[in-house]
């Protein structure tokens, strides 16, 4: 059993020296999906909706998922030797989360705090500009979000 556990301890820690180079993105990524879950949980308390752990265990299942994602795309750059390449598109990556998970927080944030309030309109302002203005400078994502709508029509 303590082989096992020396094992397991070893194979974390090189895992963790291999990626080194993106901590940053992982603790930025870290610090992006707690607050996304703290407002999360604000807004379904703050509009009277029951705790759901379906709802909690699919966040954290997202988020693992993403982890790995980004680990796996930065491993196989790695050994491919192709370092630099390869943190630029974790970069990339993680500045796609942050713009979904960032619009998802404002609209979370917007629901917990006082409608007409200075700072609803604060954060109603941001949101409206993070979800509607960078469409317009940004002919992908607004393509994918249209395809989007129209492929999910019945899960949206």
């Amino acid at each position: 059993m303590d082989a096992m556990r020396l094992f397991l301890t070893a194979l974390c820690a090189n895992v963790a020296a291999l990626l080194f180079p993106i901590r940053n993105d992982i603790f930025g990524m870290v610090l992006l999906f707690a607050v996304n879950f703290l407002f999360g949980l604000l807004a379904d308390l703050g509009n009277h909706r029951e705790w759901s752990f379906r709802k909690a265990f699919r966040f954290f299942r997202d988020a693992a998922v993403f982890f790995v994602v980004i680990a796996a795309v930065y491993m196989l750059g790695y050994f491919k030797c192709e370092e630099a390449a390869t943190v630029q598109c974790v970069s990339f990556l993680t500045y796609v989360a942050i713009y979904f998970y960032g619009t998802n927080i404002l609209r979370n944030a917007r629901m917990v705090t006082h409608e007409g309030g200075t700072l609803f309109r604060v954060l109603d302002f941001l949101y409206y500009m993070f979800s509607l203005r960078v469409l317009k400078r940004n002919a992908c994502l607004k393509n994918y979000l249209e395809w989007y709508e129209n492929e999910h029509k019945n899960c949206i």
